[in-house]
């Protein structure tokens, strides 16, 4: 069942234009990121009675709908979940909001994500490449995944994520991009490589998805 955390999030700045509402799927995740600001409330704590179900966000949103432009969903990794239950909650979604919707995701479900855009039944995607993968061999760099997404992966794993950052930028939606936090723990040449790979894979497809290295903060303590 489709779970969310019952605090949503108005922002100016996860999506260029818009007025963005970001939605938080209570769903876990499959990666373990250094400094992942999600992880004591969403990824290591099980749903405590506080969640909201599909419906209730759905309710939220048809209430609010004119006070923002546009729906981020994220997780953890909001592809974890049953695809037949993202489907029903994306077709109601769509029944009641007109704006883009956008998923986030590390890029771990291309399958999932590549089906959801040839339903229509999301208009972008904010893809994390966190890593060079194109240049890391999981097992050869296994110490930096390790470090960076917290699993070693296998190279089916790694294929997937390649799979998925070229998707999107196949797809070329205007809503679309693909990001990476500038991890302390690596030297630029890394979002170097990610920067030229992505710029690659533009000119390959003709598109024209925008690449953007966010800047990394330190996850708060629970008390500050």
């Amino acid at each position: 069942m489709l779970v969310f955390y019952p605090r949503f999030i108005r922002t100016f700045d996860d999506l260029p234009g818009y007025v963005s509402l970001l939605i938080h799927c209570w769903s876990g995740c499959n990666m373990r990121c250094f400094g992942c600001h999600n992880a004591s409330e969403l990824i290591d704590a099980k749903p405590d009675g506080r969640h909201l179900t599909a419906a209730q966000v759905l309710e939220r949103l048809r209430e609010g709908h004119q006070l923002f432009d546009a729906l981020l969903l994220s997780g953890g990794e909001f592809l974890m979940n049953d695809m037949t239950e993202i489907r029903s909650f994306l077709k109601r979604v769509k029944a009641l909001f007109a704006g883009p919707i956008i998923v986030y995701t590390n890029g771990t479900f291309p399958r999932k994500m590549q089906c959801l855009l040839d339903e229509g039944l999301i208009d972008g995607v904010h893809l994390d490449m966190k890593l060079p993968y194109h240049c890391l061999d999981p097992v050869e760099d296994a110490e930096v995944y390790r470090a960076i997404i917290g699993i070693a992966p296998s190279r089916k794993y790694r294929q997937a994520m390649l799979e998925s950052v070229e998707a999107v930028i196949r797809h070329d939606s205007k809503v679309s991009q693909i990001r990476t936090v500038r991890y302390p723990l690596l030297s630029e040449e890394y979002f170097e490589h990610i920067r030229l790979y992505v710029n690659e894979l533009n000119i390959r497809h003709g598109s024209t998805v925008p690449y953007y290295l966010n800047p990394y903060y330190p996850p708060q303590p629970a008390n500050a």
